[in-house]
């Protein structure tokens, strides 16, 4: 309806994310949004740290996310 406030922007939060090879393991932290699929972290990761997409794996809980899933 007219007059009503339009909603506030999903607000970014920080999130720790392990990252494994064969031979190491170190956390990092990215900011995402609730709305963030999978599919961007993994560009984004790329582009921060030069991690191809096609060699992610990215698992929440206990289960492997396809591209589409967002982060919340």
């Amino acid at each position: 309806p007219l007059g009503s406030p339009s909603p506030a922007p999903p607000i970014p939060c920080s999130m720790k994310v392990g990252v494994e090879d064969a031979t190491s393991s170190a956390s990092i932290t990215v900011r995402v949004r609730a709305h963030t699929t999978i599919g961007a972290l993994k560009q984004q990761i790329f582009q921060d740290y030069g991690f191809h997409p096609l060699v992610q794996r990215w698992i929440i809980g206990q289960s492997l996310c396809q591209d589409e899933r967002t982060v919340s």
